[in-house]
């Protein structure tokens, strides 16, 4: 956004700052609402790729914890064939958020990211006022992450639930859910 910034740079113990001044170009046939509106945009559409990161990480942390406490399971083959399908579960949770198909973009396979990415790009390159749909898709995209986060966060509270007691009763470690601040501690620059 235009402004004034201030560019600091150190090297060894020395520190050397001053100002920038950012404009829009002259030439520019949009106006600094048009680029805010933009930028605003844009930020929305990067931290809705940051929270499904996230609910990502989260989805497979409790996926491979729930394989490995199969692995470990001594006793009932039920119960670790139970874990495995729990774990199959949050692996069809993860599959409404990214595609998984193997080659990538080449199966034209498209989850929330991928729309979510390609939006980002279409914005990040037109400098100019997003268009009304553009920002309607952010909205409708976050909307479906989040019915992907309440329905992990329902089989949390249910199955988990059970599946920790039997777990303790074993001795094993219970499956616990990554916690978001301690991810974006992980997970800052």
């Amino acid at each position: 956004m235009p402004g004034t910034y201030t560019v600091k740079m150190t090297r060894g113990k020395e520190s050397y700052s001053t100002p920038l001044v950012i404009g829009l170009d002259p030439r520019a046939k949009y106006s600094v609402e048009d680029r805010k509106l933009e930028f605003d945009a844009a930020m929305r559409a990067y931290n809705l790729l940051a929270d499904m990161s996230f609910d990502v990480d989260r989805i497979n942390g409790v996926h491979d914890a729930l394989l490995d406490r199969a692995g470990k399971w001594k006793g009932s083959e039920a119960f670790a064939n139970r874990l495995k399908e729990l774990a199959r579960k949050t692996e069809e949770m993860r599959k409404k958020i990214v595609a998984t198909k193997e080659g990538g973009a080449v199966t034209g396979e498209e989850r929330i990211r991928e729309k979510t990415t390609q939006l980002y790009g279409d914005i990040l390159n037109y400098e100019g006022r997003p268009a009304d749909y553009q920002v309607a898709r952010i909205d409708s995209l976050k909307k479906e992450l989040e019915d992907v986060a309440a329905e992990f966060d329902a089989f949390i509270a249910k199955e988990l639930s059970a599946v920790n007691k039997s777990l303790a009763q074993k001795k094993l470690e219970a499956v616990r859910p990554v916690d978001r601040k301690a991810w974006d501690s992980a997970n800052s620059n």
